[in-house]
């Protein structure tokens, strides 16, 4: 039997907040201003979790191909290497719109690293500001939906309900991965999973974004059922983040 393994991790743009509120309190210059070796210290530990997990596919929410705060410092030349030789980064925002031409956001992206060369698409939700969509196509038959959704619970149900739309035109079984940002629990997810047969994996007692004193599971791998006995979802802490990052394996 073979393994494919899926990573999923927001970095932050690698500019170091793991929930503590004395850090956020701090170092909030980051925000408007990340120096270098702030970036190139958290990519490490990047690098080692990748290099510890192996995944044959990487999946990146909040990575910075080069914007005014992160001094144009492109992450993912940074976390590449020779075993991962296919990739794409994108925008997170319009495909064309205004916010992709400040200096603050035009380098604000998602992003994926894999070992072999993957048919992908670069969808769009029609709502919201954060709106790109990677359709990854690791088999025929399995597809992988991958997106950062809105912090807004009125624009993110209009997002869920676009993405349970793509779910539907697939002939075949499909994984959803994201950070969802979900934090009024999994009750949220209904009118995504309502009327089709997608379960979540994660468990919702198992926190996956820390800020302060309170924790929630939001970065979160939604599957069709007929997959969940192939799945296995390990939760990985991430020192350098206030997620925590997602391997999920599929056995086939």
């Amino acid at each position: 039997m073979s393994q494919y393994k899926i990573f999923m991790s927001n970095i932050g743009y690698a500019r170091g907040f793991n929930g503590c509120l004395k850090q956020q309190i701090f170092h909030s210059y980051r925000h408007i201003y990340c120096p270098i070796s702030v970036q190139q210290e958290v990519l490490l530990e990047l690098k080692g979790i990748i290099k510890v997990e192996k995944p044959d596919l990487g999946c990146l929410i909040e990575i910075d191909k080069g914007s005014f705060n992160s001094s144009f410092f492109n992450q993912i030349e940074h976390i590449l290497d020779d075993n991962y030789p296919y990739f794409d980064i994108e925008n997170k925002y319009k495909e064309i719109g205004y916010l992709r031409k400040f200096p603050i956001f035009s380098g604000k992206c998602n992003a994926f690293f894999s070992k072999t060369n993957i048919p992908y698409r670069k969808l769009f939700f029609s709502n919201g500001t954060k709106k790109l969509i990677y359709r990854i196509e690791l088999t025929k038959n399995l597809t992988l939906f991958f997106s950062h959704f809105s912090l807004s619970k009125k624009v993110r149900q209009k997002q869920y309900q676009e993405i349970k739309a793509l779910v539907k035109t697939e002939a075949g079984e499909v994984l959803i991965m994201g950070d969802f940002n979900a934090f009024q629990g999994f009750r949220e997810l209904s009118s995504l999973l309502d009327d089709t047969n997608l379960k979540v994996i994660n468990d919702e007692l198992v926190p996956t974004f820390t800020f302060y004193q309170s924790k929630y599971a939001i970065d979160l791998c939604i599957a069709s059922s007929s997959l969940i006995p192939r799945l296995n979802l390990k939760i990985i802490d991430q020192t350098f983040s206030d997620h925590s990052a997602l391997l999920l394996t599929i056995t086939q």
